[in-house]
């Protein structure tokens, strides 16, 4: 179906108001990136910004909703990319386009772990990861390379990790994808030295 000139510019004042919102709140935090600001950035007067949003909230939400778009088919692919490798390689190049996904979304992240609690009921985004990890660490199971013991925990702990990582990184400003190996390593490996 074709769009008017209409719709499509009111999706382009739209994406504009979400992108200058989730620069602003990155930067500045929720509190500080007052409604004002985030309108000026994205070059509409105020009372424009509530044509499209009743309030901060339902700005958030709206921003949750639409990285979710765009975010998601890239956790999906991260989750299938090396389904035919065996299972270290696949976890390993799973571990990397993940932390690359998340990478290019970095502001957004920002956002969402400040404002977790506004992101919209029924998203799924987290269950969906953990069920793809949970299909990763099957198949290491079944190659015999984890523990059948440990195949229900270890997704949890895979999971938790990468959000540990993801939240020290982005508040020390280091790079994410570069811990994708170190993060397998030490879930696979663990982190004792040798004995002397």
């Amino acid at each position: 179906m074709r769009r008017t000139v209409r719709e499509t510019m009111r999706e382009t004042v739209r994406v504009a108001i979400l992108d200058a919102a989730e620069e602003l709140i990155a930067k500045h935090g929720l509190h500080d990136a007052a409604l004002v600001q985030i309108a000026k950035r994205a070059g509409v007067a105020v009372g424009t910004l509530y044509n499209y949003f009743n309030d901060r909230d339902d700005l958030i939400r709206g921003l949750f909703e639409a990285r979710r778009k765009t975010l998601l088919p890239q956790l999906l692919a991260a989750i299938k990319a090396g389904a035919e490798l065996p299972f270290e390689p696949r976890l390993r190049r799973f571990m990397r386009e993940l932390l690359a996904a998340y990478e290019s979304h970095r502001s957004f992240l920002k956002v969402a772990i400040e404002n977790e609690h506004l992101k919209p009921r029924g998203s799924t985004t987290a269950q969906d990861l953990l069920a793809g990890v949970r299909d990763i660490i099957a198949a290491g199971v079944r190659e015999g390379a984890i523990a059948a013991d440990k195949a229900e925990l270890l997704p949890l702990v895979i999971t938790g990790a990468i959000k540990a990582v993801i939240v020290q990184r982005l508040q020390t400003g280091g790079e994410l994808t570069g811990d994708a190996d170190a993060i397998v390593a030490i879930l696979l490996d663990g982190v004792r030295s040798a004995a002397p």
